[in-house]
């Protein structure tokens, strides 16, 4: 079976979904670029007009996977090729903060994992690592009123008020 991606080969995004993607036996994975939608010339003649309305059916979160030319967003993939007892929630923050996606794995109100993309990779790192196993109610309250400089708000806030 073979998929084609969207995306960035080195987002973290892309990498946990490539990573599930094999391991549900799916090893044939072809890129395409995000910069397709934008500064490709004949996007009207080809496959990428289909991309393109994808990217903004699915409100410019990426990366999508095409398989069998049906569409999905990360989180759909996830569900989709991931463990049935696993939900994913997947969102933009707001523009203030430096990351751009935030996606969090939830198991019977417990987070699984969370990855960022975009913003600080080590700040994102700890804060994956530190919230495992914590219960929602218990995330939010650490992190609900954590500033970055003079943002007002922070990606382990904007993590906090979207759970």
């Amino acid at each position: 079976m073979a998929v084609e991606i969207l995306g960035n080969q080195n987002g973290k995004l892309e990498q946990r979904l490539v990573k599930q993607l094999k391991g549900s036996g799916i090893n044939r994975i072809t890129w395409v670029s995000p910069e397709i939608l934008e500064v490709h010339d004949d996007w009207r003649k080809d496959e990428s007009v289909v991309w393109r309305i994808q990217y903004e059916y699915y409100n410019q979160i990426l990366p999508i996977v095409c398989l069998h030319t049906h569409f999905y967003n990360f989180a759909q993939t996830m569900e989709k090729y991931g463990p049935q007892d696993i939900k994913w929630k997947v969102w933009a923050p707001s523009p203030a903060v430096c990351s751009k996606v935030i996606a969090v794995a939830i198991k019977d109100d417990v987070i699984w994992e969370v990855l960022f993309s975009g913003g600080c990779d080590g700040n994102s790192k700890c804060i994956d690592r530190l919230l495992f196993g914590i219960s929602i109610q218990t995330a939010k309250y650490l992190l609900g009123d954590i500033t970055c400089g003079d943002k007002g708000t922070s990606c382990g806030r904007e993590l906090a008020r979207r759970l």
